[in-house]
């Protein structure tokens, strides 16, 4: 515990000396966070943070030697570690040289992975997933696959919450000062030094992060932390603890992999990239209600505090205690995200009418494969009187009103939607009124509440075969939301019938 001790107070004076250093070789060499539409920043701020902490810590790990049983230091230079090391040498790497000249997307998320397989190389993989009470999971074939997965998702989530001065560092500092508390516990006595380690480096360099800030951490920074954090969370542990190990990270982290995991899939069903990144992460969203940073940052942190010590509260409790308070500790986490407006995009509506968008789509529910069986109807016919036969089958379907098409050629331009004047000429003029519809007058047409579409049938090249007239009374029987879309597909097969039946003048 001494030792452990003393490598956190030299972890923590080293960054207080590095930080600024690297501070002002950002500013030296343009390592630069410029001001954008989604930073909350207003001036050009270093972002080379990240050096001061990847510096510090493999300082600290030379150190160590000097401090820790010789048994001790076998673990922290052996086979499995050097592994892990050379995979954060990988990715400090990639994100550093990303805070320079931005790396396409997935150059770095191919970067995260290739440096996940590093580690997995050496040992540190996730082989099965045990809690208290005989509960076992084992990944056997899937064990590298669940493995790369914790690793980017534990790198994407310290990057994403890197958006408001010193949050992503603080959050980093309380999960892993709980780590190397529990990793003491249990007596793995290098784990608790690595812990300790980054414990120390992250508080170091709060000094300079928090609001308001001298530089940033960077996406350098943020990866070395994030690897660190998912490779010392799999590696440290040993066979009977790598349930409890595993959950530690992620209940401190909960905030941030939460907003990891859904991020993608808001952007998503907002129908926008998946990796774009956006203004509506959790701590935008508080900020969007008037809070200010320092508020924020706070305020997550205080989640963070009471999700890290509900962890260590929880991987002591056995069977049925350790479900409940899981279970508590997670409604509690989604309650307050939500109150802070994060998840008004998954509400049950806005999921449903999106399942039932997709359901459409894909032909699987059943009122868009009975209007398909119409239009197959319809491009089938062999003359023009059985197509319309078709389309007012279609049409009532639809609950339409009335429909009138014209053909080109002979009294197109004579469509009235009323009955036929004395005396006049519509011989191509096929008219349909529904059964039990609304009556179709003069009146009615100029009623705000009756739908009027005229549709062009234009065939190949443009040609004009004629026009389709369709009414509908709103007020009688509202429009369903997939209405306008059938008549769309409509129009295609009708115009693609009458282009085969109708030869061209």
């Amino acid at each position: 515990m001494t030792a452990t001790c003393i490598l956190f107070a030299a972890a923590l004076a080293l960054s207080l000396a590095l930080t600024p250093v690297s501070g002002w070789l950002g500013r030296r060499f343009g390592i630069l966070a410029i001001p954008q539409a989604r930073t909350v920043h207003t001036t050009p701020m270093p972002r080379s943070g990240g050096l001061a902490l990847f510096l510090t810590f493999f300082a600290c790990l030379a150190l160590a030697c000097l401090v820790l049983p010789r048994s001790v230091t076998a673990i922290l230079y052996g086979h499995s570690l050097r592994f892990v090391y050379a995979g954060a040498c990988l990715i400090f790497a990639v994100g550093f040289a990303d805070d320079k000249w931005t790396l396409p997307s997935k150059l770095k998320l191919l970067a995260q992975i290739v440096a996940a397989c590093v580690a997995c190389a050496g040992g540190a993989r996730i082989a099965f997933f045990s809690l208290p009470g005989d509960f076992v999971i084992h990944f056997d074939i899937l064990s590298y696959a669940v493995t790369v997965f914790w690793f980017v998702l534990l790198i994407n989530a310290i990057n994403l919450i890197d958006g408001l001065d010193g949050l992503a560092a603080g959050v980093v500092f309380f999960a892993t000062a709980v780590q190397a508390a529990l990793a003491a516990m249990r007596g793995e006595a290098h784990t608790a030094a690595l812990f300790a380690v980054m414990a120390g480096a992250t508080l170091g360099f709060l000094r300079y992060n928090f609001n308001p800030a001298s530089l940033f951490l960077g996406d350098g920074g943020s990866y070395f932390l994030g690897y660190m954090l998912a490779a010392l969370s799999v590696s440290g542990s040993v066979k009977s603890q790598i349930g409890a190990t595993l959950l530690m990270p992620v209940i401190a982290l909960g905030v941030p992999l939460l907003d990891t995991i859904t991020a993608p899939l808001r952007r998503f069903m907002r129908g926008r990239d998946m990796f774009e990144p956006d203004k509506r992460h959790v701590h935008h969203k508080l900020l969007s209600r008037g809070w200010s940073q320092r508020q924020v940052v706070l305020f997550l942190y205080g989640i963070t505090i009471f999700l890290a010590l509900s962890a260590l509260v929880l991987v002591n409790l056995r069977n049925a205690p350790a479900g409940l308070f899981l279970l508590t500790v997670g409604a509690a986490l989604v309650l307050l995200v939500r109150k802070a407006g994060y998840f008004s995009y998954f509400a049950v509506d806005k999921i449903l009418g999106w399942l039932r968008d997709v359901s459409d789509d894909t032909g699987i529910a059943r009122e868009r494969r009975t209007f398909l069986n119409h239009q197959i109807e319809i491009s089938q016919a062999a003359d023009v009187d059985t197509l319309w036969l078709h389309v007012t089958e279609a049409l009532e379907h639809l609950r339409f009103d009335m429909a009138e098409m014209v053909l080109s050629g002979a009294g197109a331009a004579t469509c009235r939607l009323r009955p036929d004047p004395p005396g006049e000429d519509v011989a191509t003029a096929y008219r349909w009124r529904r059964d039990g519809g609304a009556a179709v007058d003069r009146e009615l047409l100029c009623s705000p509440a009756v739908m009027k579409l005229e549709l062009p049938l234009l065939g190949k090249d443009g040609r004009v075969l004629g026009a389709l007239w369709l009414v509908k009374d709103l007020a009688e029987d509202p429009l369903n939301e997939f209405t306008l879309r059938r008549v769309e597909n409509l129009r295609r097969t009708v115009t693609a019938a009458l282009d085969a039946l109708v030869p061209a003048s």
